[in-house]
């Protein structure tokens, strides 16, 4: 199998050389036939870009766009054309990735002996002041460029004299300046977005450098809908490597990883549980939502404690001009935001809230099953003055599960409460600074009753369960940008913990205090620093070394691991680059877990005396392709070998009350390696995108299955999606996804026997009937059905008035109503010893609408 892998990449490698080969003039030397042969330069420009879709930039300061100007008849390309209409002009024309640039001949002349300076800033939206989070800087001819960090700002060290400075943000329309530099200057960007234009229609799309996956706000509303209701998990679900935990819900698994084993942060702090109720939507509220970054390899350095992906969410700041929101109204929710300058151009707020309205519908009917889920947002922010700002922001979200008759009652309840405080700073040009203090906290309760005689009366005797998690933490983080071919990152973090694993308590145990018993509560701290520098050589390279290293720790134990971190790219044309990375990542906590139907029936184990962390290393190497007719594709392979993943001893409760929470769990190692594909495509109106994983993913515990490896469940060999979206205008938009994947792994017994006096004391698992005995020679060795839909969607936009735009969405998930099997039970069909196997299937041919007024 390795083997075939090594062949793939092989010939992968040279069809990316010869692709680079032909294409590398690509875009100057595409065929164009002028609608005219007199104008002005100004018209001949709106031409090129109408005809070829080939983006020009430049600055009307170096530009005279009103002059006349005539063909001489023998253009065929783009580049005659320009040369042509700016042959007066002092101007010079450079090729940049996918598109044009037209800068004054001045900016490209370089001198080695010039003194440089600093030109830094903050690039932000025109209408509301937000900051934008991966906007693009630089300077055509130069090999100056970088992009914006989490708080929008950038700095650039480029030698004195003049230059066009380029600021480009995926959405919005390009600015391109001319500076004369003399001494270290401050520019702050302003970009219009193509949502404030009428006629202007600007393609969206996500964003994929080699190392991340940068997601947009119209990116997530472009992503599947499951009763009508966007998810950032979602979207992510739709990258290459990525598989859902079962159809249609929002949990993610990463290249043979775990639920636990991704770190989903909101603005910059851990969220211990990512999904709410039944996983039908995640934690995220869209209408929150700025920008997310997603990485599942080349994780950069400040990244730590998960093992398999990050998913960075960045909320809204608030908008400093005006106050406006978005009201939603779905099958399942209702969601409720509002921003707005606090100070105008100096402070701002923004809160958003949602929560299901469905349970109320059935409440005067009965009480006998419930289900519920809340969450809200808040920030707040305030320009100290141009170098300085402060950050405020909380999160709280609650979940809720009930069931009653008349013989028993179940209530569970979790969710989540984060806040955090942050301070911004310029030092200097070349120094930003990010200080910040966070608390986090997750808690779960369960409580589980039955009717019970007890002397002369019958009454409820409830067991309950408790599992909870609070972080308490401190993080200083550095930008340092010292000259154009480095930009050093660098910070420390302290973090405090306290865990209460797994608790278990009776009515007889629980005080007006709660719990009074077996609360097993744990203590821990970490430490952890990193640096790194992306490192940029010549025009091709870019190499970004870096280490984390981690101290976890109490009384009784002291874990320290030293992480390396290696991406390399090569460029081997404009177009076409080459990249490779390798990580090792660190894990001290377990998220241990046999269920993933959004109940968190899994819990968060720190690592111990006798529990070691986990760890992961992490290969991958890659090529991507662009090219000026708007099609990208992408391969890359990886390999990860995983240490000390944990799990639930085999026939293990979790709330067993007589063995204690480190006794119910083993340890062993996994390892996964696949081939990823993706592809982009747009033609007009059209933009159509597709994924391909093929991987295999294995575990092996010397307790299990023999000591013998086996399929992990989530082995899924196939896994395809693919999405098809026609926008003709602003005003509508069509959107059709299909996607596959193969069966999860699951274990069968081989063997039946009768057990009637229940003799072997068997402690059969749920959906497998009592009065046999089991015999499972093997771990994972069925498949379920392979998994496919086909979901549509139609959004109808009106603009009410000027800040004011309504949004009806309608369509259906699982179009062609598959029955795609959740879960199986094993059931006895008759009494002569026969059994069934039966599959669950829930999610078939879901129509949906949905109201959205933004205002």
């Amino acid at each position: 199998m390795r083997r075939n892998l090594r062949y793939l990449i092989l010939f992968c490698f040279v069809v990316a050389a010869m692709h680079a080969s032909a294409q590398k003039d690509r875009l100057l030397n595409t065929s164009y036939t002028s609608s005219f042969s007199q104008g002005t330069i100004e018209a001949f420009l709106t031409d090129i870009q109408n005809k070829t879709s080939i983006p020009i930039s430049f600055s009307a300061s170096s530009l005279d766009l009103s002059t006349q100007v005539r063909l001489r008849g023998g253009e065929r390309t783009v580049k005659d054309v320009l040369a042509t209409i700016l042959v007066d002009q002092k101007v010079s024309v450079v090729a940049r990735e996918d598109k044009i640039l037209i800068v004054l001949r001045e900016s490209r002349k370089r001198s080695p002996h010039r003194e440089t300076f600093v030109i830094n800033g903050y690039i932000r939206e025109e209408a509301s002041k937000e900051v934008l989070i991966g906007a693009a800087v630089y300077i055509p001819g130069l090999p100056a460029g970088t992009v914006t960090n989490n708080y929008g700002f950038y700095s650039l060290t480029v030698p004195e004299g003049e230059h066009q400075v380029v600021c480009n943000y995926l959405g919005f329309l390009s600015d391109t300046v001319s500076m004369s530099l003399k001494r270290d200057t401050r520019k702050d960007f302003f970009l219009l977005s193509d949502n404030r234009l009428a006629e202007i229609k600007v393609t969206r799309k996500v964003k994929e450098s080699h190392d991340r996956t940068h997601f947009l706000l119209n990116d997530i509303e472009g992503s599947p809908a499951l009763l009508g209701e966007n998810d950032i998990m979602r979207a992510i679900q739709n990258t290459a490597g990525v598989q859902a935990g079962a159809d249609g819900m929002a949990s993610i698994l990463v290249r043979g990883g775990d639920p636990g084993q991704n770190l989903h942060l909101l603005d910059g702090v851990p969220v211990y549980y990512a999904d709410h109720i039944f996983g039908l939507t995640s934690v995220f509220n869209l209408d929150a939502i700025k920008s997310v970054d997603f990485y599942k390899g080349a994780f950069p350095a400040r990244f730590g404690g998960r093992l398999a992906s990050v998913v960075d969410v960045t909320t809204k700041d608030g908008d400093m001009e005006r106050m406006g929101g978005q009201f939603n109204m779905g099958l399942v929710k209702s969601s409720l935001n509002l921003e707005g300058p606090i100070i105008k151009d100096k402070a701002s707020i923004m809160l958003s809230a949602r929560r299901t309205w469905i349970d109320m519908l059935w409440r005067p009917f009965t009480n006998d099953v419930g289900f519920n889920f809340y969450d809200v947002n808040g920030k707040a922010n305030y320009i100290l003055n141009k170098n300085n700002r402060l950050y405020l922001s909380v999160y709280n979200g609650r979940d809720q599960v009930s069931t009653k008759t008349s013989l028993d009652e179940f209530n569970m309840k979790w969710g989540n409460l984060i806040s955090s405080a942050k301070w911004t700073s310029i030092i200097d040009p070349k120094l930003f600074v990010n200080t910040m203090l966070a608390y986090s906290k997750f808690n779960f309760q369960l409580r589980e009753g039955r009717l019970t005689n007890m002397g002369d009366t019958d009454r409820f005797a409830f067991n309950n369960g408790r599992s909870s998690i609070k972080d308490y933490s401190a993080k200083v983080q550095l930008h340092y940008y010292p000259d154009l071919k480095h930009h050093i990152q660098g910070g420390v973090n302290y973090t405090y913990s306290d865990f209460n694993p797994i608790s278990v308590a009776s009515d007889q145990q629980l005080t007006a205090f709660g719990f009074s018993l077996n609360v097993n509560r744990f203590q821990s701290n970490e430490v952890t620093l990193f640096a790194e520098d992306e490192i940029k050589i010549g025009d091709k390279w870019i190499l970004r070394p870096g280490l984390h290293w981690a101290n976890w720790f109490n009384p009784d134990y002291n874990y320290s691991t030293l992480q390396p971190r290696m991406y390399t790219a090569y460029k081997l044309a404009s177009n076409h680059t080459l990249y490779g990375s390798f990580t090792q990542m660190a894990q001290y906590l377990h998220f241990v877990n046999d269920n993933d139907l959004g109940l968190p029936v899994g819990f968060y184990l720190p690592s111990t005396s006798r529990i070691e962390p986990e760890e992961a290393l992490l290969g991958t190497l890659g090529y991507t392709a662009n090219f000026p007719w708007k099609f990208e594709y992408n391969v890359e392979v990886y390999y990860k070998d995983i240490l000390n993943t944990t799990t639930f001893d085999a026939g293990r409760n979790p709330f067993e009350s007589n063995v204690g929470w480190e006794d119910k769990v083993i340890q062993g190692k996994g390892w996964s390696y696949g081939a990823e594909f993706s592809l982009r495509q747009d033609i007009g109106s059209f933009h159509f995108t597709g994924a391909y994983t093929l991987s295999w993913t294995w575990r092996k515990f010397a307790t299990l299955n023999n000591g013998d490896p086996f399929p992990y469940r989530y082995d899924r060999r196939h896994n395809i999606k693919t999405a098809l979206t026609y926008e003709p205008n602003k005003r509508f938009s069509a959107t059709a996804n299909w996607m596959y994947m193969s069966g999860e792994a699951i274990t069968l017994p081989d063997q039946i026997s009768p057990d009637l006096d229940n003799n072997m004391l068997v402690n059969v698992h749920q959906g497998v009937n009592g009065g046999y005995t089991y015999n499972f020679s093997s771990i994972n060795d069925y498949r379920l059905p392979p998994i496919h839909r086909l979901d549509i969607g139609f959004n109808f936009r009106k603009q009410k008035r000027r800040y004011m735009e309504r949004t009806w969405s309608i369509g259906v998930f699982n179009v062609y109503a598959r029955q795609n099997v959740m879960y199986v039970e094993l059931v006895s069909a008759n009494q002569q010893g026969e059994f069934q196997l039966t599959g669950m299937s829930f999610l078939q041919f879901i129509p949906y609408v949905n109201y959205k007024l933004r205002f």
